[in-house]
C-alpha cells in the first residue's frame, strides 16, 4: 500500500511539473522520481530472486512511466495535482500501463 501512495506521489510531481495539453501528453518529460520509486517498488516485489539487480528493472519502468504520462488526459492530471488522494481510475491506469510494457517472455511481473 505504502508503494501505491510513492508512485501516486511521483506521479502527482509529474502532473505539477508543467502545464500538458492533452495533443503533448506524448512528448512530456517524465520525472525521473516516478521512475525510481517504480524500481525500488519492483526490487521489493521481487526481492526472492537473487539475480535480479535495480538496473533490471529500469526498462520496464521507464516505459511504464512513459505509457502512464501518454494515456492520461489533461483533465486526470489536473486531477492528479489537485487531489490529495488517489482517484479511482488510477489504479486501472497504472495496471493498463504497466502490462504494455512487459515483453512476453520476461520472467519480471508486477
Amino acid at each position: 500500500m505504502k508503494t501505491r501512495y510513492a508512485l501516486t506521489f511521483t506521479l502527482l510531481l509529474i502532473a505539477i511539473s508543467g502545464p500538458v495539453s492533452a495533443q503533448t501528453n506524448a512528448g512530456k518529460s517524465l520525472n525521473p522520481i516516478y521512475v525510481e520509486s517504480c524500481i525500488r517498488s519492483q526490487v521489493q516485489a521481487h526481492q526472492k530472486i537473487k539475480e535480479i539487480t535495480p538496473n533490471d528493472f529500469r526498462a520496464y519502468c521507464e516505459c511504464t512511466a512513459k505509457q502512464l504520462v501518454s494515456n492520461l488526459n489533461s483533465t486526470q492530471l489536473d486531477e492528479l495535482s489537485k487531489g490529495s488522494k488517489s482517484p479511482t481510475w488510477l489504479k486501472s491506469a497504472e495496471d493498463s500501463a504497466s502490462k504494455a510494457c512487459l515483453k512476453p517472455s520476461s520472467t519480471t511481473q508486477t
